[in-house]
């Protein structure tokens, strides 16, 4: 259902053409509302189509999420990735006010079945984390981190910063994946007995049904995925405060270098198996993400420098008795400038990574295989 909704978030706004049965993609047809037309795309032949004679060709998206959310049976977490999904849906076509409820919404869906702690985990008048309630569950966490980063894309700073923060604080403590405190994990599979009579009777039995998806409800484990989470919000956060005010530009910065170092440190770890791809994903976005935002800060702080420099070098110098040992001033104009070398250089250093090439796999089976 999932891929079924969004499937009908591309083909949004496609017409079918009821007087020769033919489909359309949006801005074809010709009409009151649509006086200039785009060009039929390459293989469509006949005339344009009139609006007059069309309908939508598929099912909104829209149709399909609410059918999804209210769908019974679906777990706890599954509900959220709907809500979730239906969200993003609409902050996408612009419907900014739908969007914050629906992300609300979401979070209120996790929030529900945590019944049994002493207290609320999020406190609703700013929206933080509350210590007191214990470690959030991995459901909390998501819709927590997807309301505060849509605060942060619509211009509410001043809420999402300390949401971002508490986030980052509670991943932080997280208990590692061999405490004692870490969810018990299940068991590995005992290896088949082998033998040519076991191997004929393996053949032919219809294989396990694969156990069931985490349902979110205990705190995650610090792992590579979860720390890479975190890394996540380092950029959020060094976003933030660059583009709050020039006095914390450079502390977001550092924040910004932080966030690379760590997602980078994290895939050079990870192996290729397939275990850990999820994590390996997450770290790469991350990587890729917080390089460029680490240039684009930096490119902004060399274009200032240069122009101070520029400004330096037209006014008239004054003579002064300890010209000898010049200003002291050349080193720190030649900061940021250096800096985006850096960037670069990195760059090219961490391009297999970004790049995430896998080896090509082996047997028959492989050349069916995308």
């Amino acid at each position: 259902m999932m891929l079924y909704a969004k499937a009908a978030e591309h083909l949004d706004g496609w017409v079918r053409d009821t007087t020769r049965n033919m489909v359309f993609p949006p801005g074809i047809a010709v009409g009151t509302s649509n006086p200039w037309p785009r060009p039929l795309p390459p293989g469509f032949h006949g005339a344009r189509p009139k609006e007059e004679d069309c309908e939508p060709a598929y099912e909104s998206a829209d149709n399909i999420y609410l059918k999804l959310i209210s769908t019974e049976g679906l777990t706890t977490r599954q509900r959220m990735e709907a809500s979730l999904a239906y969200a993003s849906w609409l902050e996408f076509r612009g419907d900014t006010g739908p969007a914050g409820i629906m992300y609300e919404d979401s979070l209120n869906i996790a929030l529900a079945e945590q019944t049994s702690l002493p207290t609320e985990p999020v406190d609703r008048k700013t929206w933080t984390l509350n210590d007191a309630a214990g470690l959030p569950s991995a459901n909390v966490l998501t819709a927590l981190t997807a309301f505060a980063t849509f605060k942060a894309r619509t211009g509410d700073m001043s809420l999402a910063f300390p949401v971002l923060v508490s986030l980052l604080r509670a991943r932080k403590s997280l208990p590692a994946p061999d405490s004692p405190l870490a969810p018990a994990r299940p068991l590995p599979a005992k290896p088949a007995p082998s033998g040519v009579e076991n191997k004929i009777v393996r053949f032919f039995t219809p294989p396990a049904y694969p156990p069931p998806p985490p349902d979110g409800k205990a705190p995650p484990v610090r792992d590579a995925k979860e720390i890479c989470e975190e890394a996540a919000l380092s950029l959020y956060i060094g976003e933030i405060m660059y583009s709050s005010q020039d006095s914390s530009r450079e502390e977001g910065l550092g924040w910004t270098r932080e966030a690379v170092d760590i997602a980078e440190e994290q895939l050079h770890r990870l192996g290729t198996s397939k275990a850990d791809r999820p994590a390996r994903l997450t770290c790469r976005e991350c990587l890729i993400t917080g390089l460029g935002n680490w240039s684009d800060m930096v490119a902004r702080l060399a274009k200032e420098e240069a122009a101070k420099k520029e400004a330096a070098a037209s006014q008239p110098k004054k003579a002064s008795w300890f010209g000898l040992w010049g200003d002291g001033k050349e080193e720190d104009l030649s900061r940021w400038a250096a800096e985006e070398r850096v960037i670069e250089e990195r760059k090219r250093r961490v391009k297999d990574l970004a790049d995430e090439l896998e080896p090509p796999g082996s047997g028959l089976a492989s050349l069916f295989t995308a």
